[in-house]
Parts: C-alpha cells; sequence; structure tokens
C-alpha cells in the first residue's frame, strides 16, 4: 500500500508539473485558482473524541471540460481532539489526559462540476502525509510510557512525542458563489492513515477566493 501510494505522489507531482509548463506556453488567459479556508470539526483518529479543525488549500486549474474542470490541490490542514483516559501502569491507575494534534499535507486533485453558475459540487482525492504529535497532562508522554499501557496500545497511539504516516484521503462538497472572485461552502473527508485506528474525518465550512 505504501508504494502505491508513492507512485500516485509521483504522479500528481508530474501532472503539476506539465500543468505549470502549459500553462507557461498557454497564449490565452490561463483558468483562475482558487483559494480556501476551512473551519470545522475533526472525528478521532484512535478513538479520540471530536475536536477543531482548519485547514487552508490552494486549487490549480488543470483540465477544463463542458461540465466542469479538473484542479490540482494543494491542502495544509490541522486539527486537535483531547479525551481523559484511565491507564493502569505499575504504579497504578493514573487518570490522564490526552491532547492529540494531527497535522495533514495533501497532494491531490479536485473535480468541481461548474455547469451552474451559483451551485458547484465537487469531489476530490489524494495521497497525504499525516503527522500526529501526543502530549498528556499531568505526566509523559502516552508513547514514552515503558512498557507502553495497554490502554493505550489498543487504540494504536503513536510511540514517543507522535509519528509521520501516510495516507489517502478523499471526499467531496458544495461551493456557492457569492461573486465570481468570493465563495462560501461546506465539506466533508475520509482521511485513511496506515495505522491502526489512524483513520478520520474532517468536515466543516469554507470559505474561499478566486485570482
Amino acid at each position: 500500500m505504501v508504494k502505491c501510494i508513492k507512485v500516485l505522489i509521483v504522479l500528481v507531482v508530474a501532472l503539476y508539473v506539465l500543468t505549470v509548463q502549459n500553462l507557461l506556453a498557454a497564449a490565452h488567459e490561463p483558468e483562475i485558482a482558487e483559494f480556501a479556508v476551512t473551519f470545522g470539526a475533526q472525528t478521532g483518529p484512535f478513538e479520540m473524541g471530536t475536536g477543531w479543525y482548519m485547514a487552508g488549500e490552494v486549487g490549480l486549474p488543470l483540465i477544463k471540460f463542458s461540465s466542469g474542470k479538473i484542479m490540482g490541490l494543494i491542502n495544509i490542514g490541522m486539527s486537535s481532539s483531547e479525551e481523559d483516559i484511565t491507564v493502569e501502569p505499575t504504579v497504578g491507575p493514573t487518570q490522564t489526559t490526552i491532547d492529540l494534534t494531527t497535522v495533514a499535507i495533501v497532494l491531490g486533485l479536485k473535480y468541481k462540476h461548474t455547469t451552474h453558475p451559483i451551485i458547484q459540487p465537487f469531489v476530490l482525492a489524494g495521497p497525504g502525509i499525516d503527522i500526529f504529535f501526543n502530549d498528556t497532562e499531568p505526566g509523559d508522554l502516552p508513547g514514552a510510557i515503558a512498557p507502553q499501557p495497554e490502554e493505550i496500545r489498543d487504540r494504536g497511539f503513536p510511540g514517543g512525542q507522535g509519528n509521520v504516516e501516510l495516507g489517502l484521503h478523499v471526499g467531496g462538497g458544495i461551493d456557492i458563489n457569492i461573486t465570481e472572485k468570493i465563495f462560501i461552502g461546506a465539506e466533508g473527508r475520509f482521511n485513511w492513515v496506515d495505522r491502526d485506528n489512524g483513520s478520520y474525518g474532517t468536515y466543516g465550512g469554507r470559505l474561499g477566493f478566486r485570482f
């Protein structure tokens, strides 16, 4: 699975390079790029509860159809969730609060259906890198407890201060054009991570601009 993700990353990067070359060589005015910010919530990973989520993305025009267009997507998101867990190290049960922060960097593709001038649904997919940072209060990092408590190990928490994992991100949503340059919308994503219980969902509202 990791090899497949690496191949996808190479293919997407190659498509970006070819697109930039075509845009530079084109005599006509290129399609408009988009920038959007998303604010919402995260569910999971590692069986954590709901937390906050925010992201910023740039969409670069690649291919235009009569019904829509394909855009290259660069997305950087950050989310955090917190939960109280009782662990049982050798000295006895300990109540600890785990604070998990996730940073996701996604390089993918988006198809936006643009036949309607105002309401424009879209779908997206692409490989990504998910970086997990875990901390506890009070006490040491959950993965740093040796041996790692069963309550932590069974939920798949990374050891030490966190970990970096490869993943696949898929989702969809809808944009509503306020003007030619400004739009609002909503989206949801499923973020598959190559780790037990590592997958998570994100969803929220969007505010975007075209330039």
